[in-house]
């Protein structure tokens, strides 16, 4: 499984967080939602001003030898928000009909 690890820095006054990321890769294919990944719980926590907190997207990677599916960008929604934020990404997945290896999103949490 690779990884992908996405920070969020707060610009502004201490904000409450809690929860899951909206997470869409964007594909050759189309978009593709990430799904949460149930196992993690989230501990909410304030963030202050100037600090960071994290989430992690686990997907598989392609090792077939084919060309599979190619990520180009995740768009990514804070918890509790509705402004998204485009980054650019450059992953290759494997083509399945099964739900083994898909994508998976953690809760955030904070930095220390």
């Amino acid at each position: 499984m690779g990884d992908i690890l996405i920070t969020f820095t707060n610009t502004g006054s201490n904000c409450r967080m809690e929860g899951f990321p909206g997470v869409d890769l964007k594909t050759n294919y189309g978009t593709q939602s990430v799904d949460r990944n149930k196992q993690e719980v989230g501990i909410p926590f304030t963030l202050k001003a100037g600090k960071r907190a994290t989430a992690n997207i686990a997907y598989p990677i392609n090792n077939t030898g084919g060309s599979g599916v190619r990520g180009t960008a995740l768009v990514v929604t804070p918890p509790n928000e509705t402004h998204q934020v485009t980054v650019p990404v450059s992953v290759s997945l494997p083509v399945s009909n099964t739900d083994e290896g898909k994508l998976e999103v953690t809760p955030v949490f904070q930095e220390h």
